[in-house]
């Protein structure tokens, strides 16, 4: 009777340390934070040169980069970019008989579109692999405005400028800068590694085309002066590339 009684302690005490090993293992293993982003996340990143010591927007045109994550599989991509410059010289000599009134105006300003998707891979905890596709368009429209005594000339394409040669000592005009409407199409690859929840930096390698149609460079003159233009380039020019390309430095980012 008493090792009958000894025999049913001991599987009860078993059975009872048992349970109470098991209950605590389910408290221990709670699941572990999510890093990655997931469904309604928004992300926008900045591109750093860690060798060069250059902190710029996105990529080499400066593109105000969002991401929206439909879900933790696929994100839709949108970038934007509005840039606006001008220039404005102003030389005058109002004395003596060979008085002199120049002031040359320059202008330009730059809108553009990239908007694409992203799938994402499962990687690990913190890594997360993509691919993807976008189209990028972009526009860029300049000006100059030339006053020279009483004579006004007015371009619009593209500005121009006078360099000198110190070797030969004449005088040479050229286009330093063209408007412009740019389009193209990538496909993509690259990461995104999380260092801390919704806190990442990756890296992204591109391959696709880009055609670029420059605008025609049109002249007036208004004024006292006699219209001849002295600089007519190729007005139809056009430049077209295929190939990769990565972006430029380490891409850095957060979630929200």
């Amino acid at each position: 009777m008493k090792k009958t009684l000894l025999s049913i302690f001991m599987l009860t005490f078993t059975l009872f340390t048992y349970a109470q090993s098991t209950q605590t293992e389910t408290i221990v293993s709670e699941p572990e934070e999510t890093l990655k982003a997931t469904a309604k996340n928004f992300a926008t990143e900045l591109n750093v040169n860690p060798f060069s010591g250059q902190l710029s927007l996105n990529n080499a045109v400066n593109l105000i980069k969002v991401r929206y994550f439909k879900s933790p599989e696929l994100a839709l991509r949108l970038g934007l970019i509005a840039n606006s410059t001008g220039t404005n010289d102003d030389y005058n000599n109002p004395y003596g008989t060979n008085s002199n009134f120049y002031k040359n105006e320059t202008s330009s300003t730059t809108l553009g579109l990239n908007f694409g998707l992203e799938k994402h891979f499962k990687g690990t905890r913190r890594l997360s692999p993509y691919i993807g596709a976008d189209l990028t368009l972009s526009n860029k429209s300049t000006k100059q405005e030339i006053t020279n005594g009483g004579t006004t000339t007015t371009r619009t394409g593209g500005w121009i400028s006078t360099v000198y040669n110190p070797e030969t000592g004449n005088y040479t005009t050229q286009t330093t800068e063209r408007g412009y409407f740019k389009y193209g199409l990538n496909v993509l690859t690259g990461f995104d590694f999380y260092l801390a929840s919704h806190f990442y930096f990756g890296y992204e390698f591109n391959f696709g085309f880009t055609k670029t149609d420059y605008q025609k460079m049109k002249e007036t003159q208004t004024g006292t002066g006699t219209s001849n233009p002295g600089y007519q380039p190729n007005t139809s020019s056009s430049n077209f590339s295929f190939g990769s390309n990565m972006t430029n430095g380490i891409r850095l980012g957060y979630i929200f």
